[in-house]
């Protein structure tokens, strides 16, 4: 028998067949789902039409007051100090390293342009509802350093100085915003209206810190040279106890004690009678506040305060002293080894 004959039009199907495949195939390749690895570098000539960078969008509505300009400016790392809404020159200062960083003009001015990209998100404000928890943590304020030798931790002495350092406030702001709150006879389930404004945490790899005396500011620097913090210090009262040059960080500790040295402290043993070392413990009303930063100089530190509203304006024995809330940013910008360049 001799084979079945192939219908004339047989050839055409596998022909018509074979087409639609290959399309088939090259329409799923055009659909593939990209990966960031199989980009090639631009050549010269596309990096020319690449669009300029856009500036920072705005975020909220626009500031209306000073008070407001301060709580916009501590919330972005730009910290004016404790918030007292009064414009002076820390607001100042940080007015304009926000301008550097966001490659505005550098005025201190609230201009138009600043006003375009610094903008404030609701809400404003927190309504802090006061619970027994609260107040456990509060303690009478100590009579002496011996008597803060033997305390168990250095809490806050009040609900409106605990809330003021909470919300990076000046405890007269809190009193101006509850005027019908008598802060002597508060108790659990009152509320307290406080700016509201969460840790400041900087999401950026720093090159280093750098401290200007003449300003009373500490910055941190990326590695692109842009300022991503910035906050007010305090410096050494005595000019030839202010270091300079070049330091370097050599150790970080949250929750420091501190040692009473009356080597050291030497007019405060002597009115007290003091004349052993003893040991001061954790709290935000220790003498080095919520924050240790050790440095390469013997005894010399970053640290915090218990006293946030007096930073920049008052000066320290020897080390830089920040808000608790501001070294509490800064301990987690730097590491063991970070560079501090500390400018005339």
């Amino acid at each position: 028998m001799s084979p079945p004959r192939q219908a004339p039009h047989s050839a055409l199907r596998l022909f018509l067949s074979l087409i639609c495949l290959a399309l088939l195939g090259y329409a799923a390749y055009r659909w593939l789902p990209y990966s960031p690895s199989e980009q090639t570098e631009p050549t010269e000539q596309t990096a020319k039409k690449e669009a300029p960078p856009k500036p920072p969008k705005a975020i909220g509505r626009p500031v209306q007051n000073t008070l407001e300009l301060q709580i916009a400016l501590a919330r972005t790392g730009f910290s004016p100090g404790s918030i007292d809404g009064s414009a002076g020159g820390q607001t100042r200062q940080a007015l304009i390293a926000y301008q550097q960083a966001h490659k505005l003009t550098p005025t201190g001015e609230f201009d138009a342009a600043t006003q375009a990209v610094l903008q404030i998100a609701e809400p404003i404000y927190n309504r802090i509802a006061l619970s027994s928890a609260d107040f456990a943590r509060i303690d009478s304020p100590p009579s002496s350093w011996k008597e803060r030798g033997i305390r168990s931790r250095m809490a806050y002495y009040s609900i409106l100085e605990m809330v003021a350092e909470k919300s990076m406030s000046d405890p007269d702001l809190i009193q101006q915003l509850n005027p019908t709150l008598d802060f002597n006879i508060l108790q659990p389930g009152m509320e307290i209206i406080a700016p509201h404004i969460p840790p400041v945490r900087v999401r950026r790899n720093i090159s280093h810190l750098q401290i200007s005396l003449s300003q009373r500011t500490l910055q941190a620097i990326d590695t692109a040279g842009d300022i991503v913090f910035h906050c007010p210090v305090s410096i050494a009262r005595s000019v030839d106890k202010r270091p300079s040059g070049e330091l370097r960080v050599q150790v970080r500790v949250a929750e420091p004690n501190y040692t009473f040295n009356p080597a050291i402290l030497s007019g405060t043993a002597a009115r007290e009678g003091i004349t052993q070392k003893f040991v001061i413990q954790p709290g935000p009303n220790n003498p080095v506040g919520s924050v240790w930063i050790g440095l390469n100089l013997p005894s010399y530190g970053i640290h915090g305060t218990p006293e946030p509203e007096k930073v920049g304006r008052t000066e320290s024995s020897g080390c830089f002293r920040l808000a608790n809330w501001n070294a509490e940013t800064v301990l987690e910008l730097v590491r063991v080894g970070t560079a501090v360049y500390v400018e005339p």
